[in-house]
């Protein structure tokens, strides 16, 4: 099995990096575990929920 975590926008806490590295750690002895950071999409103030969506599966794909 695989596992995928996909986030979007990188997070500034050093705490809540930590975390995460210690959780991939844990994971990665059962499973096969990625995680990826999206980038924050720009001026999506201006976007509905749904172009939001696909603008970010864009940048993903």
């Amino acid at each position: 099995m695989q596992i995928k975590l996909i986030a979007i926008g990188k997070t500034d806490q050093n705490e809540l990096e930590h975390l995460i590295s210690i959780y991939q750690n844990r994971l990665s002895h059962y499973v096969r575990f990625s995680f990826e950071i999206i980038p924050d999409l720009k001026n999506s103030k201006n976007l509905s929920e749904k172009l939001q969506k696909e603008e970010e599966g864009k940048i993903n794909s």
